[in-house]
């Protein structure tokens, strides 16, 4: 099971890279709302900090989703 996470959360890493277009210059930083690096020399850091943390998010929403798919496919809660 921990195999099948590990693949399917390097896939959705790879499917968000791939869905980028361009490098760190084809999108603005984000706003200073979302930024906490908002006008400094490091805010392409915090963009990029923010979206890995939107990764992640998702990742984590999945592995849910997977998790409770299984737990009902196999009938007992381990809880």
């Amino acid at each position: 099971m921990v195999r099948v996470l590990a693949l399917f959360a390097a896939a959705a890493l790879l499917a968000a890279c791939s869905s980028h277009g361009g490098g760190a210059t084809a999108q603005a930083p984000a706003s200073a709302a979302t930024n906490a690096l908002a006008g400094t020399p490091l805010a392409a850091y915090g963009h990029d900090l923010n979206r890995a943390r939107h990764v992640q998010a998702i990742v984590d929403q999945s592995a849910k989703r997977q998790a409770a798919a299984i737990e009902a496919q196999s009938g007992s809660s381990a809880h």
